[in-house]
């Protein structure tokens, strides 16, 4: 194994128990901190990966575009209501033999809807629940059979303006395999006046299953960040292709350079460059018993997302 999938292969683990695929609701769209006290959010990006060898044979590209909306509601003073919408366009392109024989799949979108109310116990103290629903499907496939859900408890703890943590477990379902129960972990800590760190909660993550990122605002409107995206996806696969209605599912941690520019109060722009590391890629039958399963190697890895709140 070389150093560099020794490296992301860590990460990975590491990753995969820092964060739920549908944790981040809210936060996710923008850091909310760094606006004044937003009611709705908003988010909309475009990532390239480039093309990746696969270890065995073929090659893949994958061009994805999502977006997404937020909102949040106080009221009786300890509540805080926060609903979340989040959709994904994922472009596979497959091409030569190997795992890509057949064309594997094609486009494959995501749904998702959550919920999560908190009960501030104190000034410092607060504790949370919530749930989601989320839809996986390849674009001609059952979206009834690409259904998975969960929630999650937890509690928080905020013992100054520049320090916050929450710690929890969710419990989420997976297509056709065992309900995987993750703890929840989040961060949001301003070491020194320029600087900051998160984990859980990256602007322009783009629903990535786990974040983290050390940030420094080079000027007022410019941030600079550098940190990875653990991204995990499986989906339901349609009748037509080479496994008819089963399953695939593809695994990267993208590392990165995010460049944030605040263009006025509420609105920023964020241009993002890496190169995506430890990526997997597997296809299964439509009960769950794995045909295929290969690693890719790295690729590079481009986007640029518009986060705004109001």
């Amino acid at each position: 194994m070389s150093a560099t999938r020794l490296i992301a292969s860590l990460t990975l683990v590491l990753a995969s128990y820092l964060h739920p695929a549908f944790a981040q609701e809210f936060e996710e769209l923008i850091d909310e901190q760094a606006l004044a006290q937003p009611t709705y959010l908003g988010e909309v990006g475009v990532t390239y990966q480039g093309e990746a060898d696969i270890d065995g044979g073929g090659r893949l590209q994958v061009g994805r575009f999502n977006i997404g909306a937020a909102s949040r509601t106080d009221f009786l003073e300890k509540f805080r209501w926060t609903n979340s919408f989040f959709f994904g366009a994922n472009e596979y392109d497959f091409d030569g033999g190997g795992f890509s024989t057949g064309n594997p799949w094609e486009t494959i979108l995501q749904t998702r809807l959550g919920t999560k109310l908190r009960y501030r116990l104190n000034e410092q103290w607060g504790i949370f629940g919530g749930g989601v629903f989320m839809f996986s499907p390849e674009t001609e496939a059952d979206w009834g059979q690409s259904f998975t859900g969960g929630g999650m408890v937890g509690a928080d703890y905020r013992p100054s303006k520049n320090f916050f943590v929450s710690l929890g477990v969710a419990v989420i379902s997976q297509i056709e395999n065992d309900p995987r129960v993750t703890p929840i972990v989040g961060l949001n800590w301003l070491p020194y006046e320029q600087w900051t760190v998160r984990v859980g909660a990256v602007p322009a993550s783009g629903g990535a299953a786990a974040t983290a990122e050390v940030a420094y605002r080079i000027v007022r409107p410019v941030e600079l960040g550098l940190g990875a995206v653990y991204n995990q996806r499986r989906f339901r696969l349609d009748g037509s292709g080479v496994a008819r209605d089963g399953v695939g599912e593809d695994t990267s941690l993208p590392v990165r350079v995010r460049v944030g520019w605040n263009i006025n109060q509420n609105i920023s722009l964020q241009f993002l460059g890496g190169v995506a590391l430890g990526g997997q890629l597997e296809l299964d039958t439509s009960s769950g018993n794995r045909l295929r399963r290969q690693d890719y190697d790295p690729a590079p890895y481009l986007g640029v997302h518009l986060l705004g709140g109001f």
